[in-house]
């Protein structure tokens, strides 16, 4: 393997393993928004942890929109290096 190929391979990896991070980090977050929607309802339904206030909840929605921003612009710096088409 060339110099020039084996540190594309290696940024395609890195990319990859962010947007693999990426993708985790945002299927943790909605998780957590998901088990905190029981706090809003029959206050019965949830269980006995703090629920996250309002703020917290803006800014767990604000952190997926940021990480799938970052995720999509990966794929595109990706998806162009190996030349798959839009």
């Amino acid at each position: 393997m060339t110099t020039k190929t084996n540190t594309s391979h290696l940024n395609h990896q890195t990319i990859a393993k962010r947007i693999e991070e990426s993708l985790d980090a945002i299927g943790i977050l909605a998780e957590v928004l998901l088990k905190n929607g029981g706090h809003k309802g029959n206050p019965d339904d949830a269980d006995a942890s703090d629920p996250i206030d309002d703020r917290g909840e803006s800014g767990i929605q604000s952190a997926i929109s940021i990480i799938a921003c970052l995720a999509h612009r990966d794929f595109c710096e990706l998806a162009t290096d190996l030349g798959i088409p839009e």
